[in-house]
């Protein structure tokens, strides 16, 4: 197993980064180490505009549109963290993952910008991502705090 600290390029999926904004109780540790862990170690971290969307789609039904530009800031503007575009290869893997794997379009965008960027390790919500990827698929259930 690479550890995260091992990792080229690790890829954060939405899951992870909503948890770490809800402040979930059971998972918050876990996501705030490894994100202070990628930090420190310099790690390069890939983040797909859908992500944005998400959490920006729930600060907007909340009605707090100043917490929505303080994402957009962050995603754009943080040391080490990439929020990469969605272009045509993205696109075309992405609709090549909805079909071959039967997924939601926004699950195959995630996929594909992962992918796309070379990722070699992905933090995720979602186990079954080690069917479709070949990149280390990490959960916080499955991580060791003392690993991170």
């Amino acid at each position: 197993m690479i550890r995260i600290q091992k990792s080229r390029i690790l890829f954060l999926d939405v899951g992870p980064i909503q948890k770490l904004l809800q402040a979930d109780s059971e998972i918050y540790p876990v996501v705030s180490a490894v994100l202070d862990m990628a930090y420190e170690k310099h790690l390069q971290m890939v983040v797909s505009p859908m992500t944005l969307y998400e959490i920006s789609h729930v600060a907007y039904k909340k009605e707090a549109s100043l917490l929505v530009r303080q994402y957009r800031e962050f995603f754009t503007h943080s040391a080490n963290l990439v929020l990469r575009e969605i272009d045509a290869e993205i696109a075309q893997v992405a609709a090549e993952f909805k079909n071959r794997f039967g997924i939601e379009t926004s699950e195959s965008f995630q996929l594909a910008t992962a992918f796309v960027s070379g990722a070699d390790s992905v933090f995720t919500l979602n186990p079954q991502w080690a069917d479709y990827l070949e990149a280390e698929i990490i959960t916080p259930q499955n991580i060791k705090l003392l690993e991170v």
